[in-house]
């Protein structure tokens, strides 16, 4: 038997795939909880059940991104311009996803939130949706200047060239398989 299929898979976790249910499936391997989470979880509707029971589960482990990886994760949502859509929690989990990666670990997402899909495709980690299927197609964002046509993958609201206004354009392009 290989190496790979040897090693357990870890998955890490959003909000979203706790409150779809997550918790309940079989899922073989530890389960990372970005903190952050948590925090999510308890203004959800059912979220004090949820916490308690993430509590008596043994192999869920609430942690925080190293600032490393955290970094390269910002960096990656830049250059895809997905920074502009990822609140920083979204962030954590895939930043989590990736310190695990780079650890040598089988590591799965599991979200129903397309753009950590989006992220997590073009940083090439694997994921997957708990209640919906899934991405079809990676998005690249980018802002261009209403006047000069300036092209940004930052987003910004003028462009510093011309001051007129930006627009935000999506590029849809296949996803990785």
């Amino acid at each position: 038997m290989s190496a790979k299929k040897m090693r357990k898979k870890a998955f890490v976790i959003d909000a979203s795939a706790i409150f779809n249910g997550v918790l309940s499936h079989n899922l073989l391997g530890k389960k990372y909880l970005p903190q952050c989470v948590t925090y999510e979880i308890e203004g959800m509707y059912r979220g004090e059940a949820l916490l308690e029971e993430i509590a008596v589960k043994k192999d869920v482990i609430i942690t925080i991104p190293d600032k490393t990886a955290f970094t390269e994760v910002n960096n990656q949502a830049n250059e895809t311009g997905d920074i502009a859509e990822l609140s920083e929690c979204d962030m954590n989990v895939v930043a989590i996803a990736y310190e695990l990666q780079l650890k040598n670990n089988l590591v799965e997402i599991i979200t129903d939130d397309y753009d950590i899909q989006n992220l997590a495709n073009h940083m090439g980690i694997s994921y997957k949706g708990i209640y919906w299927k899934g991405i079809t197609w990676v998005h690249e964002y980018t802002w261009i200047c209403t006047g000069c046509r300036f092209k940004s993958k930052k987003q910004m609201d003028t462009c510093f060239e011309c001051g007129s206004s930006m627009k935000k354009k999506v590029q849809r392009k296949k996803k990785r398989s």
